[in-house]
């Protein structure tokens, strides 16, 4: 089968890597390029950055038409070619842009593994927006886009607080207001140019489509979702929305509601305790995802260095009232990295007498009952709890009591 074959059917990640590949040298990439299966991205020891992610090129491949795909290949093709950022500031402003990304990116960057003599991207130019969000600097080209860090702006001479700025009045300029109205009071972005999300930090249009108290959404890339009401109704619609748009367009940007305080954008709490458990369930689900990357990231790590640490998972149970929580389990003599969850179960692994003992415990009250042996890890986007030595039964057993 010839690689022009693979363009009319979906391809394995295997076989989409070798796409990838070739489209690299068709580009004029000329180093060494080696598939990292486990990660999924193209190893490139030597060059600047060291790698390649390709899980959104291979879900912009497989969801495009068949003769669209060699177009998305073409593009992310550019990743390839590494384009030299201006050397002044003035070259580069008009083309600097605000980004929102999930902090899973930023914890990406900083424990994923890198080729060759590359370092991790650690030094971001990132401001916190949220629990689950943070703002990043962007130097966008018609076929590259570049994060940009603070040595970047250092070597401009130029504050992160006042790039912002110009990033923020490039993102006005960008193009005109596009929005669809999906119901009597929801609305939906039409921009689709990767920035949609990046318009919540533009007030002024949100309030020209959606009044005055509007209740935001961003849960992609791509996809910024305003209801003019706070009914439950309308609630309930935006969340499922933003859930469709997660499941199908990818690139996850934030699971939370948003409303405007001061000009501001920041978390809004539902009243509705429907509304309120829908939202919960959605974040649950995108913690998961998260926390999964989180893992395979240090597993990686732990077993490079040869490091003995049993990275606990965080898992999603439904009860017997069809609700959803997080549950990670805590084995008794185990050196682990526990994730933060609703509830935890402990546990005897193969002891003698103890066999089969177990405590199914909400986290809040283990961690007041035995906090003082759970120590928080630091540099980590998702929290990460240290133990090594096990709680005393008497305490497991009246906490399962309660």
């Amino acid at each position: 089968m010839g690689i022009l074959d693979l363009f009319f059917r979906k391809p394995s990640p295997e076989k989409f890597a070798q796409i990838a590949m070739g489209a690299a040298r068709a580009r004029g990439y000329e180093g060494p390029m080696e598939f990292d299966a486990p990660n999924f991205r193209i190893l490139m020891p030597g060059s600047e950055g060291g790698a390649v992610n390709l899980h959104n090129c291979y879900h912009d491949y497989c969801e495009a038409s068949r003769a669209e795909r060699r177009a998305v290949v073409d593009k992310y093709s550019n990743l390839f070619v590494q384009a030299d950022i201006p050397d002044t500031f003035e070259a580069a402003r008009r083309n600097l842009l605000p980004v929102l990304r999930t902090g899973a990116f930023l914890q990406a960057a900083q424990l994923g593994p890198l080729a060759g003599d590359a370092k991790p991207s650690t030094g971001f130019a990132a401001a916190d927006f949220s629990d689950d969000t943070v703002m990043l600097l962007a130097w966008d080209t018609e076929h590259l886009t570049r994060i940009l860090d603070t040595s970047q702006l250092e070597k401009w001479g130029v504050s992160q607080e006042a790039a912002s700025t110009i990033a923020l009045d490039n993102l006005r300029d960008l193009a005109p207001e596009q929005f669809v109205q999906l119901g009597a009071n929801l609305f939906a972005s039409d921009w689709n140019d990767a920035y949609d999300s990046s318009r919540i930090l533009l007030p002024d249009l949100v309030h020209r489509v959606a009044g005055q108290h509007p209740v935001v959404m961003i849960p992609t890339r791509g996809r910024m979702l305003l209801s003019a009401s706070h009914s439950r109704e309308d609630l309930l619609t935006l969340v499922s929305y933003a859930q469709s748009a997660i499941e199908t367009e990818g690139r996850r940007v934030s699971t939370l509601m948003y409303e405007y305080v001061d000009g501001k954008a920041v978390p809004y709490v539902p009243l509705d305790e429907e509304v309120a458990r829908k939202l919960a369930d959605l974040r649950r689900m995108a913690l998961q995802e998260d926390y999964a990357e989180q893992k395979q990231l240090l597993d990686q790590g732990f077993e490079q260095q040869g490091t003995d640490i049993f990275v606990a998972t965080y898992m999603l149970v439904k009860g017997d009232d069809e609700r959803i929580f997080s549950v990670s389990t805590w084995t008794a003599g185990v050196d682990a990295l526990l994730p933060e969850t609703d509830r935890i179960v402990l546990g005897y692994l193969d002891e003698p007498g103890r066999e089969g003992r177990r405590w199914n415990v909400a986290w809040a009250d283990l961690v007041a009952a035995a906090g003082h042996l759970m120590v928080r890890q630091e540099g980590y986007q998702l929290p990460r709890w240290r133990v090594r030595a096990f709680p005393d039964e008497a305490a497991l057993n009246a906490l399962a009591a309660e």
